[in-house]
C-alpha cells in the first residue's frame, strides 16, 4: 500500500470522540463486515458511559462514486467510532449539498467523483479535516490533493486499518488542543497523589486507586508512549507518573470499566500508530490497606513478568505475584552433565537442557534474578571449558562478555536462551575442528584428552590409548618418558588440582567435590588428598 501523508494544521469544531468496537449494525452488511471487519475491542458497558460524556456528534461525509464501498466506509468507521454522525454521497451534486448542510469535521473523499470548483470553495472555507482517495498513484493526483488541502492521500489498495488510523490520529490531535475537559471531570486527581509517595514507606493508602503499568521493550519509546498516553481517552483521567523503563498510571476506581478490554483497546491503537511492542500491567488486586508504595513495588514486580512471555499483550493480576524458588546454582549431577555436553560436543544435549530448563516455564514463575543467577552458573561451566581446551581469547572473548551482558540485561529470556545456544554451538565446533587439524604431540593430546574427562570415575588407560589410537602399553611407557610420571599418576595430579581449586572457588562439600573430580568415595579422596598435598581437604580450605 502507498500512502502519502500531508500533515496539516488540524481544526475540528466539534468536541471529540471515543473508540468502540463491536457495535450491532441492522440488516444485511455481511458484504461489508467482510471488507472493512472491526478494528479494535471494548465492552458495552464502557461505550454507554464513554457515550454519556460527549454533548457533540462528529460529523463525517463520505464522497465515494461506488455506493457499496462507501457503505462499507461508513459501517467501518460505525463500528468503531461513536458519536460519528457520517453521511454519504456517490455523485457530486450531493457531495456539495451535503458539505453545506452538514458542515463536516472530516470529509473522506474520493477524487474519481469529481472536484467541481464548488467542493473546493467549500473546502477552503469549512477547513475539514480531509481524507483523499484514489486509485492514481501519480504525482499529479499528488498535487491535486495538496492543492485541495489534504491532510492526507491514501492510495488504492489501502487496508480498513489504515484509514482507521488516519481518522483516530486526526481526532486524537483534536483532543490534545482541546482546552475543556468535558471528558476529564477528574482532573483535579492528579494533585492527590504526588511523585514521592511512590517511593516513600509511609504514603497513604492505595484503595481509591487501580495500578496500570505501560511498559515498553525498548526504553527509548518512553518519551513517546507517555505523550500517548497523556493524549489518550480514558474513561476517568489517570495520574501519570513516567518512569525511567516504564509509566505508572493511577486510575479512581470505577465498577462498570471492564479495565483489560480498556488495555487491549489501547494496546491495539498504540501499535497502529507506533508499532513498538509494549505490555500492558494492571494490578486489579483488592487489598485495602496497602500504601501507595507498596501497591507500587508489587506492579513493578508483576512487570517482570513480561521477561517469561514477553510484550504485546495485557497482563490482569489479581492477586499479588509471589515468585516460586529455585536453586539458582547447577547441582554436581548438572556440573558434569554440562562438561559431558561441551567436551562430548553435544550440540543436542545442550539444546535439549536449556529449552527444558528455560523455556518451558509456567505460571506460577520463578523470580528472573534467580534464573539469570542459574544462566551464570552455566556459563561458568562454559568459561571452564574455554580455559581447559585454550581456545583463542581474541577469538571468543569479547563475544564471552556479550553473552556475560545479555544474560544481566536482557529483557526476554528467549533471546537470552538463543543466543547462549549459538555461542555454544560456534565455541564446541571450533574446539573440535582445531583437535581435527592440529597436529599435537602424541603426549599433549593424551593430557588434553585427560583434562577433559578427568572427573570420569572411569577414565582408565585404555581410554586414552583408544583416543589416540595407540596400544596402552605404549601410552604407558610414554608417560614415564615424557613426564616422569606413570599415567595413574599424571591423572591423579590433575584430578587434585581441580580439587583445590573447587575448594579454593567454591561452598561444594568435600563429598561433592569428591564427585566432581572422579573420586567415587569421599574418604578415598580425602586419602589421596592429603597424601599430594600434604594436609585433608577440609583443613586446606580454612587456611586458604
Amino acid at each position: 500500500m502507498e500512502v502519502a501523508f500531508i500533515d496539516n494544521s488540524v481544526s475540528l469544531k466539534n468536541n471529540s470522540v471515543i473508540p468502540r468496537n463491536n457495535s450491532t449494525e441492522p440488516g444485511n452488511k455481511s458484504r461489508i463486515q467482510n471488507l472493512y471487519p472491526p478494528s479494535s475491542l471494548c465492552d458495552n458497558q464502557f461505550k454507554e458511559k464513554a457515550n454519556k460524556k460527549v454533548n457533540e456528534l462528529i460529523k463525517i461525509v463520505i464522497a465515494d462514486h461506488d455506493e457499496f464501498e462507501a457503505k462499507g466506509i461508513q459501517w467501518l468507521i460505525e463500528s468503531s467510532i461513536s458519536n460519528a454522525d457520517i453521511n454519504v454521497a456517490t455523485d457530486l451534486n450531493n457531495t456539495v449539498t451535503l458539505l453545506e448542510h452538514e458542515r463536516p469535521d472530516i470529509f473522506i473523499y474520493d477524487m474519481n467523483i469529481g472536484s467541481g470548483e464548488s467542493v473546493v470553495k467549500l473546502l477552503k472555507i469549512m477547513e475539514p479535516v480531509l481524507i483523499c482517495i484514489t486509485m492514481e498513484a501519480t504525482y499529479e493526483t499528488a498535487k491535486k490533493a495538496i492543492d485541495m488541502g489534504a491532510n492526507c492521500l491514501l492510495i488504492k489498495p489501502f487496508s480498513p486499518q489504515e484509514l482507521l488510523k488516519q481518522v483516530n490520529n486526526f481526532i486524537r490531535k483534536h483532543l490534545q488542543k482541546q482546552k475543556s475537559s468535558s471528558l476529564h471531570p477528574n482532573s483535579s486527581l492528579k494533585q492527590e497523589v504526588i511523585y514521592e509517595e511512590l517511593f516513600m514507606e509511609e504514603s497513604k493508602n492505595a484503595n481509591p486507586y487501580l495500578f496500570i503499568a505501560f511498559q515498553p521493550e525498548k526504553p527509548f519509546y518512553l518519551p513517546k508512549l507517555n505523550e500517548f498516553i497523556k493524549e489518550y481517552i480514558f474513561p476517568v483521567s489517570p495520574i501519570i507518573f513516567p518512569l525511567s523503563d516504564m509509566s505508572i498510571c493511577l486510575f479512581r476506581r470505577i465498577k462498570d470499566i471492564d479495565w483489560e478490554e480498556l488495555g487491549k483497546r489501547f494496546l491495539h491503537d498504540w501499535e497502529q500508530q507506533e508499532g513498538e511492542p509494549i505490555c500492558i500491567i494492571i494490578n486489579h488486586e483488592d487489598d485495602a490497606d496497602l500504601t501507595i508504595h507498596e501497591k507500587y513495588i508489587r506492579t513493578r514486580k508483576m512487570s517482570e513478568v513480561t521477561f517469561f512471555v514477553g510484550y504485546r499483550r495485557v497482563l490482569l493480576f489479581q492477586k499479588s505475584l509471589e515468585w516460586d524458588f529455585i536453586d539458582p546454582f547447577l547441582t554436581p549431577e548438572e556440573q558434569r552433565q554440562w562438561m559431558s555436553f561441551l567436551n562430548e560436543g553435544d550440540k543436542e544435549g545442550i539444546s535439549n537442557f536449556l529449552t527444558s530448563e528455560f523455556l518451558h516455564i509456567t505460571s506460577p514463575y520463578p523470580d528472573p534474578g534467580l534464573l539469570r543467577i542459574r544462566l551464570t552458573s552455566i556459563l561458568a561451566q562454559i568459561r571452564r571449558y574455554m580455559k581447559s581446551v585454550h581456545v583463542d581469547a581474541n577469538q571468543y572473548e569479547q563475544e564471552y562478555l556479550d553473552i556475560f551482558d545479555t544474560i544481566l540485561y536482557e529483557p526476554l529470556i528467549y533471546r537470552i536462551v538463543q543466543k547462549l545456544l549459538i555461542f555454544t554451538s560456534k565455541l564446541v565446533d571450533s574446539v573440535f575442528d582445531r583437535m581435527r587439524n592440529q597436529h599435537m604431540e602424541l603426549i599433549d593430546r593424551c593430557i588434553h584428552f585427560m583434562e577433559l574427562h578427568y572427573w570420569k570415575a572411569s577414565l582408565d588407560l585404555g581410554n586414552v590409548a583408544e583416543f589416540v589410537g595407540r596400544n596402552p602399553t605404549y601410552i604407558s611407557h610414554l608417560f614415564v618418558e615424557k613426564t616422569s610420571k606413570t599415567f595413574r599418576e599424571s591423572l591423579t595430579l590433575l584430578r587434585i588440582r581441580e580439587a583445590k581449586r573447587l575448594l579454593d572457588e567454591t561452598e561444594l562439600a568435600i563429598k561433592e567435590i569428591a564427585l566432581l573430580t572422579g573420586f567415587q568415595n569421599q574418604h578415598y579422596f580425602s586419602r589421596v588428598f592429603k597424601k599430594v598435598v600434604g594436609k585433608a581437604p577440609k583443613q586446606y580450605r580454612i587456611e586458604h
